[in-house]
């Protein structure tokens, strides 16, 4: 049987050693939110992927709000959500993200094995956009390989065109646990 583009596809969230990767700050209550991002950004002031838990004032809503905007969109494009904030993978591997996070820790999931209507896909980082002013570009699996295919297959085509100044292209999963 020949390989398909969607048999190479594979999503990656990287994490900081010692966390549980399928918890989200997000889902938390507002308050329990802003108690755990005081705890995490003090007993890890010196990491990059922390830092934007010492600054949770700014981040939380800009957080929330780009959660909001993502998946208003993409139920608005067929997909079906069960959670209100997703858990952030990027498409592929993502050096800046590796290095942002100082680990290998990290979880890797197939494409083909998540439901489309689970799985939205955003060019470049979401809650970054929303705060510089942009609306993120959002996507479904299904338009994701087609524009992938418009690149002659080629991921890296793909990324080229794409992402512009964009380090990664982000990946919302909206379900929980695909391990």
């Amino acid at each position: 049987m020949k390989a398909t583009i969607m048999d190479k596809l594979y999503i990656t969230h990287y994490y900081y050693p010692g966390t549980d990767p399928w918890k989200n700050i997000m889902l938390l209550p507002k308050e329990e939110a802003f108690r755990k991002a005081k705890e995490l950004a003090d007993l890890h002031p010196d990491t990059t992927s922390f830092g934007r838990f010492a600054d949770f004032e700014n981040y939380y809503p800009a957080r929330k709000k780009a959660d909001a905007f993502v998946r208003e969109r993409f139920i608005g494009l067929g997909g079906k959500p069960k959670l209100e904030h997703p858990f952030s993978f990027t498409l592929m591997e993502c050096e800046y993200l590796k290095e942002w996070f100082n680990s290998s820790d990290k979880i890797i999931i197939d494409l083909k094995d998540i439901p489309d209507d689970r799985v939205s896909f955003t060019l470049g980082d979401s809650c970054a956009l929303i705060v510089h002013g942009e609306e993120p570009v959002v996507l479904t699996k299904k338009m994701l390989l087609e524009r992938i295919e418009a690149c002659n297959g080629s991921t890296e085509t793909f990324f080229k065109e794409s992402l512009g100044k964009c380090a990664y292209v982000e990946v919302q999963l909206w379900d929980i646990c695909y391990e």
